[in-house]
């Protein structure tokens, strides 16, 4: 490698640490997200020491690794396979069920034309040891509480809604209803305790954040595309950041966002710098990682769907 882009490298993982550093991201989030957006595409399963060197670079040591693998394990979100003194680990199906509806939302083409619906929740009769994880999970799907006691959200997609109430055993529990707005004045009295209830302007904050670090480094992937191992780095990182905003992002249709809503000026970002990255980083998880037949494979078919189509 030419002295230049060694000195780039060095700055770039130096750029990529302190942001980690400065934003407070676990390790245990990372080793999440490189399984959701990396190894659940190239077969699932990864040697714990391709794991440990591949988040190396962001400042996370082998003991930092270690830990965050066991504290997943424990918590049901990875399983693991022992071959002799190496420990191969993949997604549980109840981690790959979870990350499948973040990744819904992630990897999106383009948000669906709206009809005016709304799904209305009712949760009539859930025993009071589940009724916060039934309300964690709708507030992930971008639901909240439109008057006390009823979750809503603008969709007539109910098909993460239907994957909670049958994974938490809520079948019966739970009243799901769809309405519509009937006149130009309920719908803008509507979008006005959006703004507030869905807490907009905080998560508008969250947004610039993103885009003030991730516009110069668009800029510079766009003019010198990364090597291998960097492009790998940043794609996670990217993807990282997202996630987590979107954790935050009730995702609303275009009618109850305000003008110029800069949530889309993330997405686009997001899509035009992964697939600046994606082949670049596939040199990298194809050379540097392994399973327990040696190199990760190819990734699947379904990857090459996501944000419309990777080439």
């Amino acid at each position: 490698m030419r002295e230049d882009s060694l000195t780039d490298s060095r700055q770039r993982q130096q750029l990529i640490v302190k942001h980690i550093n400065k934003t407070s991201i676990s390790c245990t989030s990372m080793v999440v997200t490189v399984f959701g957006d990396v190894v659940s595409q190239h077969g699932g399963w990864i040697w714990l020491g391709s794991l440990i060197n591949a988040l190396g670079p962001f400042g996370f040591n082998e003991r930092l690794v270690r830990t965050a693998v066991y504290r997943l394990l424990k918590n049901d979100w990875l399983k693991v396979n022992k071959v002799g003194r190496r420990s191969y680990y993949c997604f549980t199906e109840t981690a790959k069920g979870h990350y499948d509806k973040a990744a819904r939302r992630i990897y999106t083409s383009e948000q669906p034309d709206w009809d005016g619906s709304w799904i209305l929740v009712a949760p009539l009769f859930i025993a009071e040891e589940k009724k916060e994880v039934f309300r964690k999970s709708l507030i992930w799907q971008g639901f909240n509480t439109l008057v006390s006691g009823m979750f809503a959200h603008p969709s007539s997609d109910r098909t993460s809604l239907d994957e909670i109430i049958y994974e938490q055993d809520l079948i019966g529990d739970v009243a799901v209803l769809s309405a519509k707005t009937e006149d130009f004045h309920s719908q803008a009295a509507i979008k006005k305790l959006v703004k507030n209830r869905w807490n907009l302007s905080e998560l508008e904050v969250f947004y610039n954040e993103f885009l003030n670090f991730y516009r110069p480094l668009c800029q510079q992937v766009a003019a010198k595309r990364p090597n291998a191992s960097d492009s790998f780095l940043l794609r996670a990182l990217l993807i990282h950041d997202y996630r987590r905003i979107l954790l935050r992002d009730p995702d609303l249709p275009e009618a109850m966002l305000p003008h110029g809503w800069v949530g889309h000026e993330a997405y686009d970002l997001v899509k035009r710098v992964y697939k600046v990255l994606v082949n670049c980083s596939m040199d990298y998880i194809q050379q540097g990682l392994e399973n327990a037949q040696g190199a990760l494979p190819k990734a699947n078919s379904l990857f090459f769907t996501r944000f419309g189509g990777l080439d």
